[in-house]
């Protein structure tokens, strides 16, 4: 299957590990399957975590209130920011992103914001984002192709904005999102 507009989201699996709230640190990931999470729906799939282009100009941008602000009053009622990566590295990708932005971090907290892996790759390899075969940094030498995902209230697909230039987040940036969102 090939992630396209008017499509669904696939049922498999993904890890969450809820975020450091104090002293109380879970432990133990837990599944989410995205067809049962309330749509409308915003995944941003991302090569690695703490990978220089998702950690710097990728993923920060969706980390401002004026971005969250902007995807809440379109609808969007969660947001996911995956990665092959395994539940405590996103965790703590999530926790080091999110560090100096007390107003971002409570939405993380909250889980409006989930930081969620695809150990294995499984939901990816099903929408056909996997790229970068056999990169000897990534688990199982797998990562996801650059993207940002809208679904609608019936969890049909909207928008699929893949970035295949190295380095680029022209399709799956915010900006992009945000001006998905108004079609």
């Amino acid at each position: 299957m090939s992630i396209q507009a008017g499509s669904t989201l696939p049922p498999i699996p993904l890890y969450y590990l809820q975020p450091k709230i104090g002293d109380v640190c879970p432990y133990a990931p837990e599944t989410i399957d995205v067809t049962k999470l309330e749509h409308p729906l915003l995944t941003v799939v991302v090569p690695g975590a703490f990978t220089p282009t998702c950690t710097e100009n990728h993923i920060p941008p969706y980390l401002t209130t004026t971005a969250i602000d902007s995807l809440q009053n379109a609808g969007v009622k969660t947001v996911l920011i995956l990665s092959v990566d395994s539940p405590f590295i996103t965790r703590a990708w999530g926790d080091d992103l999110t560090r100096d932005k007390p107003e971002v971090l409570k939405y993380v907290q909250e889980g409006y914001i989930k930081f969620v892996s695809d150990a294995g790759a499984q939901w990816l390899s099903e929408v056909g984002l996997v790229g970068e075969p056999k990169d000897s940094f990534a688990k199982g030498g797998l990562r996801g192709l650059r993207t940002a995902i809208l679904t609608d209230k019936q969890g049909k697909v909207t928008y699929v904005g893949t970035d295949l230039k190295r380095g680029s987040v022209e399709k799956s940036g915010i900006e992009a999102v945000l001006s998905a969102l108004k079609k």
